[in-house]
């Protein structure tokens, strides 16, 4: 009999609805672990002769040599995979770039670089700045419920009142989560209690937000180690049996009987967009139950107490003994958080004025979060180490194997070559050092370039730590005015010079005009500047370093304590030519006419010693306090970014002009030839063409008309472009036209898409006309 043909063959997948893809190689895995219970595959029929050419042993043996063959070949096979599954995962999402020649040592290094950049230090050093910013915050509103029982039995606090903390969070809503947050995880542990964090979009009513309040109660304070089978169930079963609606305090109470600690503490995050009938009835129903269950409540308010108060009741007001608590302003948590993550000295990657200028713009118009400027400073790390090849330049610690393994590439060297910094530092020094050999080394000899390019990292450091000294000096002393942040950009675009034409040039007149007490007040605080540093910035101390500064500075308090005390013993003021009266006006009659002259102000020995100790302190200032611009520095793309575009694509929303340009320009997204643009020939104009989406037309419609378009109308016109006058069916006319149903079919599915957008609406005027909206 012969063999059956294999296609006739009943496999174990026929009898399933659908068809189920087995991949090649995993079939016998598949099959070893089905169990015993799926249905077995149905054998084939073989005829006699063919069955009986083998012998039993000699098919064994064949058997046997496919197993081992095929065992060899997936092993093989398991090997290179599991290498090649290695190698990826080593590099992760990073590609390689140059178009795929750039070697893998080098994408691993540029995922380590980032690695360590970011999760390794500046991730950890942001949690802690979060952390501190709301501690005093923390401490208050805990010692407050830590005390709460006292002040519950206490005669001040009426018998059985519920403590409140109200808490003055500020117009910033974005940064309530950071704060309460953070409240529950501090009174969890302090108050043994169990927080309940409420929003009013999640509880609009009063069942939704005892529902809420009994769940997360129930839920809250058990660690998943000490979770036992139950605890979700115990609110609704008692110990008795007896079961509760899920929205019954009487199922809470009996739930909290069991456990150590009975406080509940309800934090009302954005308490004035909660509905004034929605407070009284959870604060009187708190109330009554205050004996059983200890409630404490936490009301978070962006105006002040007596507006919140005022949409209380009277009675429902004095059921509550509450406290206020001023929280740390969003700004003063930027500011600690720029300090630290972006102009500290433990920042790999530094970013542009012009980038970090956008991102202040939008924390302070959008008011957005300061989790919202966290994760901008993370792309922006993530692009510059993602597309950039050269910031394998900035690994620390790992300057000898790019040396020793040669990790640069001549791709590398091409890339450095073609920077603006590159091409800056070549022309200065051809045309202004007359430095001939070094321009020509730079671009000619590889070698040379590659330990160019190291002895930068040297430089790099040596600008940062200038820098933030020269912005901790001015800053600390007061002499600039205005926040960290703004002075930072200015100082990255501009440079930093005390000159007259220059943006910081105010710090002179500043000193001009201090009084001796001032003066010596400012000489005590750069000297306490520089021997402490900031430990914001992560900068220490410098005085080891700039001797000759610190000197300059005692010496500075030496004189001008001298000349106060001298003029302290004449009882004249101590003064400058800078403040005292430079020019005296003098009237003199002669011959009954009025004579007006001006004298100069005549100064003491001592005032005169004080001018000079002023013009002395300005000039060593003025020395010190100097710094190029950011962009000036050589190969400064490698360790700077200052991409605004991809930050604004991501993080700023256009939905208006995506939206506008998807429908007036379908043919930038869809790509195909029956959308492409016609330009008229008189006007720049883009044709309206019939072979557009309807959408699209309809849009083009819809910028022509009026504020109130007639349906028909724009039915009209737009079977003018797309249908048939002959009524042929689609397809069958020239260009494709549409017969009139499959035209109307699209054009109420393309108005109805209008609609759903927001560009249009049903008139209450006019029945069979739409009103335009203005789309945001």
């Amino acid at each position: 009999m012969a063999q059956v043909d294999d296609e006739l063959v009943f496999q174990e997948d026929d009898h399933r609805g659908a068809y189920i893809f087995t991949a090649p190689g995993a079939e016998n895995d598949e099959v070893s672990a089905a169990p015993s219970s799926s249905r077995p595959a149905k054998r084939r029929r073989v005829s006699s002769a063919a069955a009986t050419t083998a012998s039993p042993s000699k098919r064994q043996r064949e058997q046997t040599q496919k197993k081992k063959d095929s065992a060899a070949s997936n092993s093989a096979a398991q090997n290179g995979t599991s290498i090649v599954q290695e190698n990826d995962n080593a590099t992760g999402s990073f590609v390689p770039l140059f178009n795929g020649a750039e070697s893998k040592e080098a994408v691993l290094l540029r995922k380590e670089t980032f690695e360590a950049a970011w999760d390794g230090c500046l991730d950890e050093r942001i949690q802690r700045v979060l952390r501190e910013a709301n501690q005093n915050t923390l401490d208050e509103v805990g010692s407050f419920i830590e005390h709460a029982g006292e002040l519950e039995n206490s005669s001040r606090g009426g018998g059985r009142k519920i403590p409140a903390a109200f808490i003055i969070t500020g117009p910033n809503i974005a940064s309530q989560d950071l704060l309460f947050e953070q409240l529950a995880e501090s009174l969890s542990e302090t108050a043994q209690a169990r927080v309940v964090r409420l929003r009013a979009a999640g509880a609009p009513n009063l069942k939704a937000a005892l529902k809420k309040i009994i769940r997360d109660a129930a839920a809250g304070g058990v660690k998943e180690e000490e979770e036992t089978e139950g605890d979700g169930a115990e609110v609704s079963v008692g110990g008795d049996g007896r079961k509760y609606l899920d929205y019954d305090l009487e199922g809470l109470h009996a739930f909290l009987k069991t456990k150590d600690s009975r406080r509940v503490i309800v934090a009302f995050e954005d308490s004035e967009a909660f509905d004034n009938g929605l407070l009284t009835d959870l604060i009187a129903l708190f109330h009554s139950w205050q004996n059983r269950i200890h409630f404490s409540l936490l009301f978070g308010i962006a105006t002040s107490v007596e507006l919140f108060q005022a949409r209380l009741l009277k009675a429902t007001a004095q059921q509550l003994y509450g406290a206020q608590f001023d929280v740390v302003q969003a700004d003063s948590v930027l500011e600690s958080v720029f300090k630290s993550a972006v102009a500290g000295t433990q920042a790999t990657v530094r970013l542009g004025p012009s980038l970090l200028r956008s991102l202040l713009e939008r924390q302070r118009d959008q008011v957005a979060g300061i989790h919202v400027f966290i994760s901008s400073l993370k792309y922006a790390y993530m692009c510059h180490f993602y597309a950039n090849p050269l910031s394998i330049c900035l690994a620390e610690n790992k300057e000898k194997n790019i040396v020793e393994k040669n990790i640069l590439q001549p791709q590398h060297l091409q890339a450095l070559r073609t920077l603006p910094s590159f091409r800056s530092h070549v022309e200065i020094a051809v045309e202004e050092d007359r430095q001939f050999a070094h321009a020509q080394l730079l671009i000619q000899e590889d070698s040379y370039l590659r330990k160019t390019t190291y002895s930068q990292r040297k430089e790099r450091r040596r600008y940062v730590l200038k820098l933030l000294r020269c912005l901790h000096l001015l800053t600390s002393s007061g002499l600039l005015k205005g926040s960290f942040p703004d002075v930072y950009v200015n100082a990255l675009e501009n440079g930093i010079a005390l000159s007259n034409n220059h943006c910081f040039s105010q710090v002179i007149d500043t000193i001009k005009r201090l009084t001796a007490e001032k003066v010596l007040s400012l000489a005590r605080s750069l000297t306490r500047a520089i021997k402490t540093g900031s430990a914001e910035l992560d900068l220490p101390g410098w005085e080891s370093q700039d001797e000759g500064l610190l000197s300059q500075f005692t010496y500075t308090i030496e004189q001008v304590s001298t000349l106060l005390r001298q003029a302290a013993k004449s009882g004249n003021p101590l003064k400058s030519k800078y403040t005292a009266q430079s020019k005296v006006l003098r009237t003199t009659v002669v011959a009954q006419k009025v004579q007006l002259s001006r004298d100069s102000a005549t100064l003491t020995e001592q005032d005169k010693k004080f001018t000079t100790v002023v013009d002395s302190l300005i000039d060593t200032l003025g020395a010190f306090i100097w710094l190029q611009p950011i962009k000036d520095i050589f190969l400064n793309e490698v360790w700077v970014y200052n991409s605004r575009k991809p930050y604004r694509e991501v993080f700023v929303p256009r939905p208006g002009m995506v939206i506008d340009r998807a429908l007036g320009r379908p043919h930038d997204y869809l790509g195909c030839e029956c959308c492409a643009p016609v330009r008229a020939q008189k006007k720049g104009d883009a044709v309206v063409m019939g072979s557009m989406p309807a959408t699209a037309i309809l849009y083009h419609l819809y910028m022509e008309a009026g504020s109130l378009v007639n349906v028909a109308d724009l039915w009209a016109a737009y079977f003018a472009l797309v249908g048939d006058e002959e009524g042929e069916r689609e397809g069958e006319g020239e260009g494709g036209c549409l017969d009139e149903r499959t035209a109307l079919v699209h054009f109420y599915r393309g108005l109805a898409e209008l609609k759903v957008l927001g560009f249009v609406k049903a008139s209450k005027r006019k029945a069979d006309h739409v009103a335009k909206l203005k789309w945001v």
